[in-house]
């Protein structure tokens, strides 16, 4: 999977971003950041990473709390490089609502405390 990042094929970079976040490949997703894709880039429904990380349902996705401690991580990640936290997607949801309805109380509390 490592060949297919270039830094000349955005879009491909940019999908290998979210199906790693979707697949809650946490480490994967911060080192294509760190290679080639701003901590601010969007998908096609306007999320950015932040948002996807907050996306996932924790009742549904949750296969261990080692997953979601490495969440919370990432989370801090993308503060600490300057993503926009109180962006919004095409439905209007910012990453601390979808953290809230989606149960993960770390990445809400984290959040609530640079808002």
């Amino acid at each position: 999977m490592g060949a297919g990042f270039t830094k000349d094929n955005k879009n491909e970079n940019i999908g290998a971003l979210f199906q790693a976040i979707n697949e809650e490949k946490f480490k994967l997703a911060e080192e294509i950041i760190s290679r080639s894709e701003p901590v601010d880039c969007i998908n096609y429904f306007g999320s950015t990473p932040l948002i996807e990380t907050c996306r996932n349902n924790q009742t549904l996705c949750r296969k261990s709390s080692s997953v979601e401690k490495d969440r919370a991580k990432f989370v801090r990640f993308l503060i600490d490089n300057n993503c926009a936290v109180s962006s919004f997607d095409i439905y209007g949801w910012t990453a601390l609502m979808y953290a809230e309805k989606n149960g993960h109380e770390d990445i809400a509390n984290i959040l609530q405390s640079i808002s």
